[in-house]
C-alpha cells in the first residue's frame, strides 16, 4: 500500500505543479490601418496649423475637403480654413477668402457647433471694417476742416495788414 500512497502523492504533487502554471492566452494582433489619405490631409493640417504655417495648413485643409466631399470633419476643416486665411501674414492675409469660407460652413452646416464662432468672427470683421471707414472719413473731414481753418487764418490775417 505504500507505493502506491506514493504514486498518488506523486501524481498529485505533479499535476499540482502543472495546475500551478499560468497559461497566458494568445491573442492575435489586430492588423495595421493604414489611414486613409483623407485622414492623412487632416492630421497634416491639424499639424501645421498647431505650429502657425497658415500657408501650409491652407493646403492640407483644401486638399481634405476634395477628398471628403460630405460627412467627415468637413465643418471642423472649413472652420480651420478659414482661420488658416485669415491668420496668414498681412501680406498675404485674404479676408475675402475667410468670409468665404465661414459663410460657406454656416450655409452647409447650420447645426454646427462652429457656426456661432464663424458668426461672431465675420461679424467682428465687419466692425472691424466699419471703424476704420469710419476713420477714414473722420480723417478727411479733419483734413478739410484744417484746411478750410488755413484760409479762414489767412483772410484775417490780410484783413489786419490793411489800414
Amino acid at each position: 500500500m505504500r507505493p502506491n500512497r506514493l504514486a498518488v502523492i506523486a501524481l498529485s504533487s505533479v499535476l499540482l505543479a502543472a495546475g500551478c502554471n499560468k497559461r497566458v492566452p494568445t491573442t492575435a494582433l489586430p492588423p495595421t490601418v493604414t489611414p486613409s489619405p483623407a485622414a492623412m490631409a487632416l492630421d497634416q493640417a491639424n499639424r501645421a496649423f498647431a505650429s502657425g504655417n497658415y500657408d501650409e495648413a491652407a493646403r492640407s485643409y483644401e486638399s481634405y475637403l476634395k477628398l471628403v466631399p460630405s460627412g467627415g470633419s468637413r465643418d471642423q476643416a472649413l472652420f480651420h480654413l478659414g482661420l488658416s486665411y485669415a491668420l496668414r501674414p498681412a501680406p498675404a492675409g485674404d479676408w475675402q477668402r475667410a468670409a468665404s469660407t465661414f459663410r460657406q460652413l454656416m450655409d452647409e452646416y447650420s447645426d454646427s457647433t462652429l457656426k456661432a464662432p464663424a458668426n461672431l468672427i465675420l461679424s467682428l470683421r465687419a466692425e472691424i471694417e466699419q471703424v476704420a471707414a469710419d476713420s477714414r472719413q473722420r480723417d478727411q473731414r479733419i483734413r478739410q476742416l484744417t484746411t478750410e481753418l488755413d484760409r479762414l487764418k489767412k483772410i484775417d490775417a490780410d484783413r489786419r495788414k490793411r489800414p
